[in-house]
């Protein structure tokens, strides 16, 4: 069979014509693809607080493992935005550190005191406000330095850290 002229331009234009139907599909679809995320630029999926006007800066996520830090309730509080948390009440963050600050004994410390106010404690941010209490109420010492100083290391790990390890991090109201 013979190709006339004719036919040679009707494949060309078919060609052509199928060509560009492609590229704009192509171009389409890349152009959809290049929406930016507010959490994809550059901040690895990370939450941001959005602020009026389209901003937005990112929110750190507090350190799950460092209760001990006076800083941690405000951290999470940072971190959940408008969301309150359950938070221990000053008058019993007071009674726990003295409690603990008492168990320090001359000849024999009262491991049980110990145990008692960290089996008391409900959450995470609970530890953060006893650490913050003890240190404002008592000379201005840190909590875990103070218990370090009379308790072993297997009685810090089964009396204190073990205890608070299985805690949640925090409580909604």
């Amino acid at each position: 069979m013979k190709i006339t002229k004719t036919m040679w331009w009707v494949i060309g234009g078919a060609g052509i014509a199928g060509l560009g139907v492609g590229i704009y599909f192509f171009v389409k679809k890349s152009k959809s693809n290049t929406k930016i995320s507010i959490s994809a630029g550059g901040n690895k999926g990370k939450p941001v607080k959005v602020i009026t006007g389209g901003s937005a800066t990112p929110v750190a996520e507090p350190n799950w493992n460092a209760p001990f830090n006076m800083n941690y309730i405000g951290d999470v509080k940072q971190w959940l935005g408008t969301k309150r948390i359950k938070e221990l009440p000053e008058s019993a963050a007071k009674k726990y550190a003295l409690e603990l600050k008492n168990a320090k004994g001359v000849f024999d410390d009262d491991e049980k005191a110990v145990e008692r106010v960290f089996r008391n404690l409900q959450d995470k941010t609970q530890v953060a406000s006893l650490s913050k209490a003890f240190y404002f109420n008592h000379g201005k010492k840190d909590m875990w330095q103070h218990l370090r100083s009379f308790l072993s290391d297997s009685e810090i790990k089964k009396l204190v850290s073990d205890p608070v390890r299985r805690l949640p991090n925090y409580r909604l109201v």
